[in-house]
């Protein structure tokens, strides 16, 4: 599993692909900034700048199974168990990579 979420973050973390790998993810990402504000500052929910994409994807995958990593954890379950493996790390790539346009 491990490296499957490497592998992941660094095909998604090249310039080489033309189009735009993140036009999906925007729109999950409106729901994100509900409560970590629109570039991961923070707000109700915690900071995600300065997070790396592995930090991320571990911690979604972790709500994703129901599991506890912070005292609002149950929060994050439903929302992040309605993302797909390859949606969790195309999500660690983009707030890493500072909320690209494109």
């Amino acid at each position: 599993m491990n490296k499957f979420i490497i592998a992941l973050t660094l095909v998604l973390s090249t310039n080489a692909v033309a189009e735009d790998r993140f036009a999906s993810i925007r729109q999950t990402m409106n729901t994100c900034a509900a409560c970590h504000g629109p570039q991961g500052q923070g707000g109700l929910g915690p900071k995600l700048q300065g997070q790396t994409a592995d930090e991320i994807i571990s911690k979604l995958l972790a709500y994703k199974n129901k599991e506890v990593v912070g005292p609002q954890s149950a929060m994050m379950w439903p929302t992040a168990g309605m993302l797909t493996e390859g949606e969790i790390g195309m999500i660690g790539v983009y707030i890493t990579q500072g909320y690209p346009d494109e």
